[in-house]
């Protein structure tokens, strides 16, 4: 099915051009096309006059010319932010290698040679016209799919606990809470609460949908709509993680899954529980001798959530005292390379989590985001959280 010409009706050009008879006859030539918006001017100085007060999609110009000649008016019209997209075609009598140079270094786009064949002469104009078109379309086109997605971006990042919230939670449980959330692109497929369970207990959730982009946040859209449908409290956490599996089992598209952690810290019992669906391996500090720390990963296998109503999950559970940490992330932080070497690994977060606490005790999600970032290419491949959850001394 052939596609139709765009129309030019509501197209402007301008003719700038000495001789009358030339301005006359080019008019007539390119209302061939169905351009009826047209302006003239007599030279390069009037010609530019008339580009800021007429607006034109395209200028047809004349190279010799009094007072200013065409060439001396396209390198002025370069010079403008404004007209250095604009198209310019030259008309000149001379049909030389060294004459179209001139015209291309003085920032034309095309020329045509005088006499004037009027064929040549529309599929020219109607090619530099369709082209700006085509340039400018795309260009609004994605203008408003960089705001939805902004808008969008916008939304996602409300779905997360804010800082205000962050810092009430630690207080009322005597935490330090730090948090890093970075997309590979402008929307991502990572998701992360923290749910207070009553005065010494809170729930602690980070999910990692397949892929990024706009279809893996989508599916934090359709996660977030979930969650209340499950509360926390009264289940352990496999329980949870069973009902959140069919649920996800019912909504997701076939082949879209999510890695998952979800565990409830007791500070009464100072107890950590948690069951989690393939989620990369969780780091749980504790209290040494000597005022160290043992650290350690946690074992995080499970079947992934989406794929089977049979799922089932199994809880663990290990001590989590006061001056003891809980590290979170996602698989970003093991699988992105570096600019001069492959990706972390699992087993080195441990090494990482302890250069980190050497450089900041308090906050080591800092220096240890600042040294992932250092050796990381950008843009990341993949979507990026990291939660730093500990117990003040």
């Amino acid at each position: 099915m052939a596609i139709p010409p765009l129309s030019l009706a509501d197209c402007r050009v301008l003719i700038v051009d000495d001789n009358e008879f030339n301005r006359k006859s080019l008019s007539l030539v390119i209302r061939r096309a169905g351009i009826t918006g047209i302006a003239f001017a007599e030279n390069g100085q009037e010609g530019l006059a008339a580009v800021d007060r007429f607006r034109p999609d395209l200028v047809l110009l004349d190279v010799d010319m009094p007072v200013m000649n065409g060439l001396d008016m396209c390198r002025a019209l370069r010079r403008t932010a404004t007209h250095e997209a604009l198209p310019v075609l030259f008309q000149t009598a001379l049909d030389s290698d060294d004459e179209q140079v001139r015209c291309f270094e003085a920032g034309g786009n095309d020329f045509i040679s005088k006499p004037i064949r009027p064929g040549e002469c529309v599929a020219r104009v109607r090619h530099q016209l369709e082209r700006r078109k085509l340039f400018g379309d795309l260009a609004a086109f994605r203008e408003r799919v960089q705001r939805e997605l902004s808008h969008a971006r916008a939304m996602q990042i409300s779905l997360l606990p804010e800082s205000r919230r962050l810092a009430e939670v630690a207080q009322r449980y005597g935490l330090t809470l730090d948090s890093h959330f970075q997309t590979s692109s402008e929307l991502g497929g990572d998701f992360w609460g923290i749910y207070p369970l009553g005065d010494r207990r809170l729930a602690v959730l980070m999910i990692d949908f397949a892929g990024h982009g706009i279809t893996a946040a989508i599916n934090t859209f359709r996660l977030h709509t979930l969650i209340d449908r499950f509360p926390m409290q009264h289940v352990t956490p496999s329980q949870w993680l069973m009902q959140l599996n069919a649920a996800l089992k019912d909504v997701l598209p076939t082949g879209q899954f999510a890695t998952a952690f979800f565990g409830i810290l007791d500070l009464a019992t100072d107890t950590l529980t948690f069951a989690a669906a393939g989620s990369p391996n969780p780091v749980l500090g504790t209290p040494a001798a000597g005022g160290g720390a043992r650290i350690r990963l946690l074992d995080s296998a499970g079947l992934v959530l989406g794929v089977s109503h049979r799922a089932t999950y199994a809880d663990q559970s290990h001590r989590l005292p006061r001056g003891g940490f809980l590290f979170l992330y996602s698989d970003a932080l093991i699988e992105c390379p570096g600019e001069q070497a492959g990706p972390i690994g699992q087993d080195a977060v441990p090494d990482l989590v302890r250069e980190a606490l050497a450089g900041d005790r308090q906050h080591p999600l800092r220096p240890m985001m600042e040294h992932f970032y250092a050796r990381s290419r950008l843009p990341l491949g993949d979507d990026l959280t990291a939660v730093w959850i500990a117990r003040r001394a």
